[in-house]
Parts: structure tokens; sequence; C-alpha cells
């Protein structure tokens, strides 16, 4: 049930403090009732900023210009400061989740549990049996000291939560989405970091990217040898400045690489969510105010809807806050301050909270401390009044009749006991069972660490005249001295990524009908936690790689040597012995290898001040190599898919595996 009174929901950010304050309107609307956006004198994460001294100056001129008396607040702590994890719960009774889910967290959550705050919440289809739960967490100290800068100007938060669980429940209200196979992508770019969050109708995916605003101004520091101070103010002022192409070019290398790291991370969620179509991304922070970065990063995105940028709060109806021009001005940073009122509200989807239950019992405490002071003046009263003797009389009686109540409760709770002792003693075989199903979780963990390494232990042996290269310095002398061989020539695979996911009956995976299927989403630890030990003799991994490969000029001469120098060492690696694992035989044990050559990239600036002969610039110099500056449009883009079983390989002939099923055509027996 909604709350009836007005919620502040506060996010202090790096560069300001931004607060809303909201009130349950009915009818899936909400009413802004006031807001606040107090910049830093500085950026916190300036070399010369004292972090703790500007947040403690913001909430004091918070304090003292609004009207907070009374309200409730929700505080918002960053999500490179916390810990989230999402993962498949095998279908058990409901009173068992909480146990289940503890065990879980002492599993994922990589620091002592008594050292953190943790809470968890559950995400479940009405029409199907899996549940899916997330579970959060902050070291205490952490939430102390951000705690301690709204208790230091008499505020105590009801409730603290992470910016990314606050975009997410603000996605959902904003635009619900109900189609289990579409999700929104969540772009918010901060000062320091970029949260991407995937919203799901009855899920979430999230990841903290180390790029933001702050990233653009250090580029400008390096290249005009400004101090940052100078540098964050022509950053500002880029889209008005004569100098436009200039300050571009010099940021055109952060533009790159936060488009890269999105599209590593999509690539991910995409590769272990077959069956979920990204169908829009929409643009948060200030920072989508350069002009061409939301023009880019919709060129080099395969989201369907593109990306859009906020304008305005669809479920907040008009009011004369909404309407004031410093809101509309930066409604792009209100988005983690809008969910996180929403949680106060009780109208998010994700309740949890990071507050220590201590902490938590004192603002219970100060909220309803004027109701305990009533009483206790009645009971005062009450205590005066002349009933001496009939209270003596009373309490004589109500003493016999406790002894004996008492009594009768103690043989009730003994009762209770022994029939549990029983219940125990007749069932020990599926005690047994559950403990060794939760033992099996940790299985195969120490194989992990084997299986990145593999496809790189697989590279092929350098040509001589690249042996001695051990640096980029080294191998941009060569180029500059003519030794270097050509480009397309070099044999080199380099290595971008290598994703795996863990599956219950690696035969089953059709990697050719579609690649990695049978591994959507289940992850290590999700699966493993459904499988028996009985069952495990078909447990294993599918192993996505994905690289660039320096070398050829058509389809044949790629495909054969990825054949002849890689994929055949990849067979004789994986199935040494010692290792855990190996490659079973037969067909369809590795995809056929999906490369193209490497698309031209476009240009990250565009909008008002920026010519054409700038982008034309800055589309030229991206197909450059960084360090050689040689044409990369030769380079070939290669993708595949390879499986691994657990256990040691059988010898020839012992080794069983069920037949790949090629989508329209039967096996032949």
């Amino acid at each position: 049930m909604a709350a009836s009174n007005a919620v502040w929901g506060i996010d202090i950010g790096q560069c300001a403090l931004k607060a809303l304050k909201l009130r349950n309107a009915g009818d899936g609307k909400v009413e802004a009732v006031a807001f606040d956006l107090i910049e830093h004198a500085k950026i916190l994460s300036q070399p010369d900023a004292e972090p703790d001294e500007l947040i403690r100056a913001a909430l004091e001129k918070f304090v003292t210009r609004n009207d907070w008396q009374g309200d409730r607040f929700v505080l918002g702590v960053p999500g490179q400061q916390t810990f989230a994890r999402f993962c498949k719960m095998p279908p058990v009774d409901p009173k068992k989740i909480p146990d289940l889910v503890k065990f879980e967290a002492g599993q994922q959550i990589p620091f002592d549990m008594d050292d953190v705050v943790w809470d968890y919440q559950t995400f479940a289809t009405p029409e199907s049996p899996d549940l899916e739960v997330g579970i959060f967490a902050m070291r205490k100290d952490l939430i102390r000291k951000h705690v301690g800068f709204l208790s230091a100007v008499g505020i105590s938060p009801a409730i603290v939560q992470t910016v990314p669980c606050a975009l997410y429940n603000f996605s959902c209200f904003e635009r619900p989405n109900d189609d289990p196979k579409a999700a929104t992508v969540i772009i918010s770019v901060g000062a320091q970091n970029t949260e991407l969050v995937i919203v799901e109708p009855n899920s979430a995916w999230t990841r903290n990217i180390p790029l933001g605003g702050n990233n653009f101004t250090e580029a400008l520091v390096r290249a005009f040898k400004l101090s940052f101070a100078k540098a964050e103010s022509l950053k500002r002022t880029a889209a008005s400045s004569k100098y436009a192409r200039q300050i571009f070019q010099a940021m055109r290398p952060v533009f790159a690489e936060l488009v890269a790291e999105i599209q590593r991370s999509i690539g991910f969620f995409s590769s272990t969510h077959r069956d979920v179509e990204l169908r829009s991304a929409l643009a948060l922070g200030n920072a989508f105010r350069l002009p061409g970065l939301q023009k880019y990063l919709e060129n080099n995105l395969t989201i369907l809807g593109g990306v859009i940028k906020l304008e305005r709060f669809n479920q907040m109806i008009a009011t004369p806050t909404v309407n004031a021009p410093q809101f509309s001005e930066n409604i792009l940073t209100f988005a983690p301050a809008y969910g996180l009122a929403l949680q106060g509200l009780g109208l998010a989807k994700i309740n949890a909270s990071m507050l220590p239950t201590e902490l938590a019992r004192l603002a219970i405490w100060n909220r309803k401390r004027p109701l305990f002071m009533a009483a206790a003046a009645c009971l005062g009263v009450a205590a005066l009044l002349p009933w001496g003797r009939a209270m003596l009389d009373r309490q004589a009686l109500a003493s016999a009749e406790s002894v004996v109540q008492r009594a009768n409760e103690a043989i009730q709770q003994a009762n209770k006991y022994k029939s549990e002792y029983q219940k125990v003693q007749s069932n020990t075989k599926g005690q047994e069972d559950a403990i060794k199903d939760l033992l099996a979780m940790r299985d195969n963990v120490a194989l992990m660490p084997q299986i990145l390494t593999l496809p790189f232990m697989a590279l092929p042996e350098p040509q001589p005249a690249l042996s001695a290269v051990n640096s980029m310095a080294d191998l941009k002398k060569l180029w500059e001295s003519g030794a270097a061989p050509s480009r397309k020539d070099r044999g080199q695979f380099l290595i971008d990524t290598v994703d795996f996911v863990y599956v219950d009956d690696v035969d089953k995976v059709n990697l050719t009908a579609a690649s990695g299927s049978g591994a959507r989403g289940e992850g290590f630890a999700g699966s493993a936690r459904g499988v028996k030990a009985s069952d495990r003799r078909n447990a294993g991994f599918v192993v996505l790689v994905s690289g660039r490969l320096l070398y050829g000029d058509t389809r044949a001469q790629v495909s054969d040597f990825l054949e002849n120098e890689y994929l055949s060492r990849l067979r004789k690696l994986a199935s040494e012995a010692g290792r855990g694992f190996h490659m079973p035989d037969g067909q369809g044990v590795i995809a056929t290898p999906r490369f193209r050559r490497a698309a031209p990239s476009q240009s990250p600036v565009g909008g008002a001040g920026v010519g054409s002969g700038a982008a034309a610039a800055g589309a030229e110099s991206l197909l450059k190599d960084p360090v050689t500056g040689e044409d990369m449009s030769t380079d070939w883009r290669v993708e595949f898919e390879f499986k691994l079983k657990l256990g040691e390989k059988p010898a020839p002939g012992e080794e069983k595996t069920e037949p790949v099923k090629k989508p329209g055509k039967k096996n032949k027996p």
C-alpha cells in the first residue's frame, strides 16, 4: 500500500546533490512537490577537492532552504560501491527461499558477511515456476559514512538503495513493459562512472562502466594543457565555442572507448539472453548534453528503437515544480532521485534496502517517539488514580493465572519440539540429500581460470619478425622501420572477449542452430544448483570467443587459417589430461566460426556547433590503428563457440554423445 506522506529521494553525485520530493497522486501517477539541485563548488573527484566537506556543505544548504520536517527520506548510494548479482533459484517451497538465498549470498558476496549489509529481491512470473533473485550488498563502513552525512544535519533515512536499482524502479514505473521477451537499456553517464541497466519485466541486469564525464574533461586537460576546472568549463560550452572542432577531436577517443564498453556489455547480455530483444535505450545524465554523444551511440549500438534522450516524465502530473526552468534543464539527472522516492512511496518493484538494522530501528523510533511520549504520559496519569488496593488484588490474581499459563506454554513448546525431532528422525535421507545439493553448488569453481586462459594458450606462434615485440612501443618501431609484415599477412588472432556459461547437459546444446541456446541465462551457480550428482556426467560449459584476425584476403583463407593454425591447437590443448574438463569428440563441438570485415566506425561528433569537416576527420581517425596508424579495414571480426565437458576424456569408443539436431532435418539413425 502506498504511503500517504511525501517522500524525498536524495542522490549525492560527483557534481551535485539532486533531491526530488514526490507524493502519490493515485491512478498510477505521482506529483512532484519540490526539488533541489545543489552543485558542489568542485567536482568531488578533482585532485584538490575535499569530498566530505563538499557533501556536508551541500546538505546544510539543502536543509536551510527546503521544507522537509516530518518527511521520509530515501538515500541513494553509487553503484560502483555496491555488489549486485542476479541468479536463478530452483523450484522450492517458498518457506525455504530465505535460507537458500542466505547460502547463495555467502557464496557470491566477495566479503566477510559480518562486514556487509545485504538484502535480496525475488522476481517471479505467474505463469512460470522459475524464480530469479537479485542479491545486493555493500560494506557497512561505506553505508555508515553515507548515512552519517544526513545524520549530521538531522535527517534519518528510512531506506538506503543503490542507484542502479533506483534506475530500474524508475524505468518500470515510467515506461512499464509487460512483454517478457522485450527489454529496455538504461545508459546513465555520470561524472566518474556509467551505469548500464537492462530492464526486463521480471528481471534485471546491471554493469558499472568506469568511464564518465570526467574522462572527457581529462582528455581536454591533456590536449590543451589546462587545469581541470578550466577544461570542465570548456567542455560545457563546447557546442557554442569557435574551437568546437578541436574540442571534439580531443574527446573523440573517449567517445570510442565508451561505446566499445557498452557494446561489449550488451553483447555479453545478448549471448546469455538470446530470447530477449533490446527494444530501446534510454539516455540519462548531463553528459548527453554534449552534441553528438546520443547520435554516436545510436549509430554504433544495434538496438531496434535507437537511443532516446529523456525529455519528460510521463507518469508525473504537471505542476509548477515540473515546469520550473531549472528542473527542465536538468531533467536528465533526476531519474535516480525519482526512483528512490518511488520506493519510499511503495510504488517500486525492487524494495530491498541497504540500511543497517540498528539504523533502521533508530529511524522507526524517531518517527514513533511522539506516540511513545503520549502513551507514557497517559500511563503516568493512570498510575496516580486512587485504585491502589484494587490494583494489588488484580496483580495477585494475575500472578497465579500467569504461572499456570506459562506452564501450559512450556508443555506445548516441548510437544512441538518432540514432534519436529520425530519428523527429522523419520526423514534423515531427505535432509542428507538437501545438504548434498547445497554443497554441490560449489563444485567446479576452480576450473573457471583454466577455461578463461585456454583460448589464449591455443594462439599460434607469432612470425619471426614479430616474436621480439613485447610492447606497443616495439610494434610501432617495427612498423616505422618497414620490417613488419603486411597487416593482412601477419597471422595474428587478437582475442577481445572470452565468455562462458555452465549447462546441465552439454550434449544437448546445438551450437549450429542457436549459439549456446542451451545455456540461456543460467550462469555457473544457477545451473549447478539444479543438477544432482548422478546427473553430472554430461555437465559442462559453452565458451564464446570473439576477436580480430589480421590475416587473409578471402573467406576461404580465413577459414583455413582458423582451422589449421588455431582450432586444431585448441582441440589438442582442451583434451590434455589433468585439466578437469575435455573437448568431446564428434560434430558440433566447435561451431563454424562467424567472421566479417571490420565495419567502418561513425564519427562521434555531430549536432549543433560541429561542422561536416569535423565529422569526416573523426570517421577517418577511427579507422586507423591507434598504435601504428595502419588502415584496419582489412581486419576480420571473428566469433565462434565450442563445448567443454567436465571430467577427464574417456578412452576412444567409450564416450557417447547425442547427435546434434539441425533445424528442419531429421537425424539419420
